[in-house]
């Protein structure tokens, strides 16, 4: 008789303040963390959706992360961060940039303590000690994000 493998349901994440709400990105979608990068705002564009800005020589779409979760504003950022990582599906993956007030650590979350929630980029909620923590679907981010699909 084979002993059966535990499938484990556990992933990294790192957790990042935006506004009053922290949130949890799959670390492996991050692919790095950087002092909040300058961003050049675009006439007309959606609320979400901070600018541009340079990354690796190439024009990165930057989100402001309080606002793509509709966190409340919180106390002046000390170090603002820029996390670039992959947004969308495997097959039509892109990077973003999305702006949050700080990278606070790099915790396990067992996906099955994750409360699902329906919209946006919101996977989920799930608690770590006191705090709530918003999960975030970057595959559902990728749809909306768009700039020109680098892979």
């Amino acid at each position: 008789m084979s002993p059966v493998a535990e499938i484990s349901t556990t992933r990294a994440h790192l957790l990042a303040r935006a506004g009053e709400v922290v949130c949890a990105l799959p670390l492996d979608a991050v692919r790095r963390v950087v002092k909040a990068l300058p961003v050049h705002p675009l006439p007309g564009s959606a609320g979400e959706l901070a600018g541009l800005a340079e990354f690796a020589g190439e024009p990165l779409p930057v989100l402001d992360l309080a606002r793509l979760v509709g966190a409340a504003p919180g106390a002046n950022p000390a170090y603002p961060v820029t996390i670039i990582a992959w947004a969308g599906p495997d097959d039509a993956r892109e990077l973003v940039g999305l702006n949050a007030d700080a990278a606070l650590e790099v915790v396990p979350l067992d996906a099955d303590a994750v409360v699902m929630v329906e919209g946006g980029v919101t996977a989920g909620e799930t608690r770590l000690g006191e705090r709530v923590v918003r999960v975030l679907d970057l595959v559902a981010l990728g749809a909306g994000a768009g700039a020109g699909g680098r892979g």
